[in-house]
């Protein structure tokens, strides 16, 4: 059967997508992840399918993927997360071995630069960002960690030292 307005599960999707786009809006973003979870419940339970996101909830524009930091980054992994719509047991799992829920954890909770470029990778590549970005995020971690790794070396080069002198009697 034909339908004039097309596909009704076309027609369902982009509804939806930009009910989606619409409360992704600054200020809105809790409702907009709140009904992607109804969708998402919807269509489980009435058609069986658990879809996944193939992008962001909420497209992550180029010139937002900036940090001059390590908590820059840091939160910057945190907005590419939380824009995800998935959970951290999500990312974990789809990540397998190259990074373990643990990991995933660690990414975000603590205040240090991430240091191993695949666990980084893997997690915005799961977070659903397209290749252009992901490589963008690669670019700013590199830099970031040399940035760390020449303040760490000149620090160490700097450190003040004494000489002991021990008179004997």
């Amino acid at each position: 059967m034909t339908y004039p307005e097309g596909d009704p599960l076309e027609r369902l999707n982009r509804l939806w997508s930009q009910l989606l786009l619409g409360l992704s809006r600054p200020g809105r973003r809790a409702e907009a992840l709140a009904a992607y979870r109804e969708v998402r419940v919807i269509l489980r339970a009435e058609l069986g399918i658990d879809p996944e996101p193939a992008l962001p909830l909420v497209a992550t524009s180029t010139a937002e993927l900036r940090a001059a930091t390590a908590a820059e980054f840091i939160e910057l992994l945190r907005t590419i997360h939380v824009r995800s719509g998935l959970t951290l047991p999500e990312v974990s799992r789809r990540a397998g071995q190259v990074l373990p829920r643990s990991q995933v954890y660690s990414l975000l909770k603590r205040g240090r630069l991430p240091t191993k470029p695949e666990q980084v990778q893997a997690f915005v590549t799961i977070c659903g960002l397209p290749e252009p970005q992901v490589a963008r995020v690669m670019e700013l971690w590199v830099t970031l960690r040399e940035q760390t790794e020449l303040a760490v070396s000149a620090t160490e080069d700097d450190k003040p030292f004494a000489i002991l002198i021990v008179r004997s009697a």
